[in-house]
C-alpha cells in the first residue's frame, strides 16, 4: 500500500496550483492517481447534529430501564452505567444516537473528544451526535480529533469549558473526494485494529506481571522459595525519606531538569515531564541511582505511585511534592524495594493511612516510615529482581510497539490530511 503513496506539494501532478490559498487544499502525501484539490467545508453544511439532555429530574424510575445513557465523560470508553427506561425517554430531552453514529464531547473534562457510538442509546446535553450526510463518520472522526487541540485553545480558556453545538458545527475541515476517501479510510481502520490489538495485549501483560509479582513477592512461585527466612523492618529504618526542593516545575528550560509530581505519572521517570531550575545549593538534592521517588500528595487513586531512577535519568533534581527513599540499610536492594512498594497491599496501605482532602491526599514522612516492609536475604532478592528484570523488559518491548503504532498514525494524519 505504501508504494501506492506520493509527495504531493499543490503543483506538477498534485494539480497545478500557483495561488498558496489552492496550494493549502492539497495533502503532503497522497495515493498515485488522485491530483484534484481537497474542498473545505463547515462541518454544519456535510452533516445533521442535535444534542440530547436529561431524563426528568428527580425521578429515578427512568434509570431502571435498558436504554444506556451516554454522557460526555463515556465518550471513548463506551462505559454505561446509568440506563433509561422507554418512558423516562419519552418524558424528557434525551435523544436517541445509534451505532456508527459520531458522538462530539461538549462539556467538562472531555470537551472536543471524538468517537464513534458502538452502542445504540441516548445521550445527555453534553454530547452532540452528528450524521454525516455522504462523508464517512470515521473519516470525519479523524479530522476533528487532529484539530481537538486547535479548537479547545480557540474557544476555551486552560482547555476547560463549555463548547456549543453553533461553534462545532462551524468547524472548517478540508475533506477529500469520495474516492480518495474510499483508499484512506482502509488504512487507518488497519491502523486502529492493530492498535486496539496492541493495547489489548499490553492489558493482558500488565495482568500478568501482577500475577507473576504476586507469586514471587509471596515466595511461591518456585520450590525453591520455600521455607525462606523473612526479616521486617519499618520503611523509616530502611530508607531516608526526605522531601525535595521548590522550583518553577513550569519552566521550559535551565542547567537542570527538575523532577514534579507528573514526572512518574506513568510509574516510570519520564524526563520530558519535568521543570527546570538553574541553581542548586544543595548537592544532596541531586537524585542517585536506585533512589525511589513516591509520590505523597496526589489523588488518592494515584498516591503512593513510584519510580526508581537509572542512570540514564540522571543527573536530576529532586523538586518538591515527591518524596526521595533513599536506601540505607545495605540488606535490601533498590529493585526489590520498588517491586515491593508496587503490590497491591502496600498500596492499599498508604491509601489506608493518607490524609483525605477534597481534591487530594497526602502521608507524612511519620506514617509512611511505620510502614513494615518484609524482605528476604540478598540471594533471593536478586533472583527476584533478575524475573521481574525479563518481565519488565518484554513489557517494554510491547509498550514500545504501541507507541510505534501511535506516532505512525499521527505521522500519517498530519501528512496525509490537511
Amino acid at each position: 500500500m505504501t508504494d501506492d503513496l506520493m509527495k504531493s506539494s499543490g503543483s506538477g501532478d498534485a494539480g497545478n496550483s500557483t495561488h498558496a490559498d489552492e496550494q493549502r487544499l492539497y495533502p503532503k502525501v497522497r495515493f498515485r492517481g488522485f491530483d484534484e484539490p481537497w474542498k473545505k467545508v463547515k462541518l454544519g453544511e456535510i452533516a445533521t447534529t442535535y444534542s440530547g439532555g436529561t431524563p426528568k429530574a428527580g425521578n429515578k424510575k427512568y434509570y431502571n430501564g435498558l436504554i444506556p445513557f451516554i454522557r460526555s465523560g463515556e465518550i471513548h470508553s463506551n462505559k454505561t452505567e446509568l440506563f433509561i427506561s422507554e418512558a423516562g425517554l419519552k418524558n424528557s430531552s434525551a435523544k436517541m444516537v445509534t451505532k456508527g453514529d459520531l458522538l462530539y464531547a461538549l462539556y467538562g473534562a472531555t470537551s472536543g473528544e471524538v468517537d464513534i457510538s458502538k452502542i445504540n442509546g441516548a445521550i445527555n446535553q453534553a454530547v452532540l451526535a452528528i450524521i454525516p450526510k455522504q462523508y464517512n463518520p470515521y473519516i470525519i472522526s479523524l479530522l476533528l480529533s487532529k484539530k481537538k487541540d486547535a479548537i479547545l485553545s480557540k474557544y476555551l480558556q486552560g482547555g476547560q469549558g463549555n463548547l456549543s453545538a453553533e461553534i462545532v458545527k462551524s468547524i472548517k475541515l478540508i475533506l477529500p473526494s469520495k474516492n480518495e476517501e474510499s483508499s484512506l479510510y482502509p488504512l487507518f481502520k488497519v491502523l486502529d485494529n492493530l492498535l486496539s490489538l496492541q493495547q489489548r495485549k499490553l492489558e493482558l501483560e500488565n495482568k500478568l506481571k501482577k500475577q507473576i509479582a504476586f507469586y514471587l513477592y509471596s515466595f511461591t512461585l518456585t520450590p525453591n522459595f520455600k521455607h525462606i527466612e523473612v526479616k521486617n523492618k519499618k520503611l523509616g529504618d530502611i530508607v531516608d525519606i526526605s522531601n525535595g526542593i521548590m522550583g518553577d516545575s513550569q519552566k521550559k528550560s535551565g542547567n537542570f531538569k527538575l523532577t514534579r509530581i507528573e514526572t512518574i505519572s506513568n510509574g516510570k521517570i519520564d524526563l520530558s515531564r519535568t521543570g527546570y531550575i538553574d541553581q542548586v545549593s544543595d548537592e544532596k538534592k541531586f537524585l542517585e541511582v536506585g533512589d525511589i521517588l513516591y509520590s505523597n500528595i496526589n489523588s488518592l487513586t494515584h498516591i503512593g505511585k513510584n519510580a526508581i531512577v537509572k542512570e540514564k535519568h540522571l543527573p536530576l533534581v529532586h523538586g518538591i511534592n515527591l518524596f526521595r527513599l533513599h536506601i540505607t540499610n545495605n540488606q535490601i536492594t533498590p529493585n526489590y524495594l520498588h517491586g515491593l512498594l508496587n503490590l497491591p497491599k502496600y498500596k492499599w496501605w498508604v491509601k489506608s493511612h493518607a490524609n483525605p482532602a477534597v481534591n487530594q491526599a497526602s502521608i507524612n514522612k511519620t506514617e509512611l516510615s511505620s510502614l513494615v516492609i518484609k524482605y528476604p536475604d540478598l540471594d533471593i532478592q536478586n533472583q527476584i529482581n533478575n524475573i521481574n528484570y525479563s518481565v519488565a523488559q518484554y513489557w517494554d518491548i510491547q509498550y514500545s510497539k504501541k507507541e510505534s503504532l501511535c506516532q505512525l498514525k499521527q505521522f500519517l494524519l498530519q501528512n496525509l490530511f490537511i
